[in-house]
């Protein structure tokens, strides 16, 4: 998704859905690394539920294959936000999701995948005592919760929300249920109000929870607002097209590759950078490097000026760089999952 696409569509959702800029509520919230990069750009409801005595954090993963580093830094956040603020973390692993929309052959090869899932997001520094991470068919209460949610729902708000016509299996609709209660059930369960970090194409389900806490009569979910990293290739990262992401199982030469091959915001030819600049507002290294190396906005404003200038080349300088960031990030981070003991933080049934 291109930086002005992004721009455009906070724009629209200021006006349409009362999404708020995070710059608003600067003064609530600690200074970090998301807020200094421009990670988190807009959020709805989030004053309100810092002001409560005690809420919780909910981000789920859809468990078909490994994580790639734009899923790492969604829960890189979550875990910031329940350390911070010392709240509970709820991470629902959507194998349901996965099964109905064709994108695992079985609910034991999802389970699979939620469990390997689990020990990376588990390793980003949740506090096992205040971390609930479950495999969403394997827990009974889901189905009860999903069916009194249902009751609010209609086909065709669902139909026109998840874009959806007939020829769907009926899996795919009854998801939508699911999904909001993966979202309400610390509030149904626990008495907590719930927090998530989400994308701008992901605020249907905010949107569709939100009304249906409204009908229940219970406090609506609040958001916060994730600038997701552009793919590799300046497309979006899908599993279907492993060379625009980054995975956390790839080897070094696979991450070698992929870098080297990506798009950036350079010239044509070295001479011609060096000569003209490049552009880092182009550029999808450059993006990267915002959330893994860089370490104030001072320090990518000053970088960003050396490529402009063209005393940096990406070939050279940057994609080298974002290399060696990459594979230190994830060296220490696999060390760390591997000595994980899932068992202190999967919620079984």
């Amino acid at each position: 998704m291109s930086l002005q696409k992004v721009t455009g569509d906070i724009e629209r959702m200021y006006d349409q859905f009362k999404i708020r800029p995070i710059s608003e509520i600067y003064n609530m919230l600690p200074w970090n690394h998301f807020l200094e990069m421009d990670l988190i750009v807009a959020h709805r409801d989030l004053d309100a539920i810092l002001n409560e005595k005690k809420w919780a954090i909910v981000s789920g993963r859809g468990p078909s294959g490994p994580l790639h580093l734009g899923h790492i830094l969604l829960f890189k956040l979550v875990a910031w936000f329940q350390k911070t603020f010392d709240v509970y973390a709820f991470i629902p692993l959507s194998d349901d999701e996965k099964f109905v929309f064709d994108k695992i052959k079985s609910l034991d090869d999802a389970e699979y995948w939620g469990l390997e899932n689990a020990k990376w997001i588990a390793a980003l520094g949740f506090d096992p005592k205040k971390t609930r991470i479950y495999i969403s068919s394997m827990h009974p209460w889901v189905y009860r919760h999903a069916l009194n949610v249902s009751k609010y729902l209609t086909i065709s708000t669902i139909k026109g929300a998840l874009g959806i016509d007939d020829s769907k299996n009926i899996g795919i609709p009854f998801y939508a249920a699911v999904q909001i209660v993966h979202i309400i059930q610390p509030t149904l369960d626990f008495g907590l109000r719930t927090l998530v970090p989400i994308a701008l194409d992901q605020d249907v389900f905010m949107r569709l929870t939100r009304d249906v806490a409204e009908r229940m009569h219970i406090p609506k979910p609040a958001s916060v607002y994730v600038k997701f990293l552009p793919g590799l290739q300046n497309i979006p990262m899908s599993s279907s097209a492993p060379e625009t992401a980054i995975y956390v199982t790839d080897d070094n030469r696979t991450i070698y590759n992929k870098i080297m091959r990506a798009h950036s915001g350079g010239g044509i030819s070295t001479q011609h950078q060096r000569k003209n600049g490049g552009d880092p507002d182009k550029c999808v290294i450059f993006e990267w490097l915002k959330a893994f190396y860089f370490k104030s906005r001072l320090h990518a404003e000053r970088y960003a000026e050396a490529c402009r200038t063209g005393q940096i080349i990406c070939g050279y300088d940057c994609k080298p760089l974002f290399y060696e960031t990459v594979i230190k990030f994830l060296e220490e981070l696999k060390d760390r999952a591997n000595k994980i003991d899932l068992d202190k933080f999967l919620w079984r049934p």
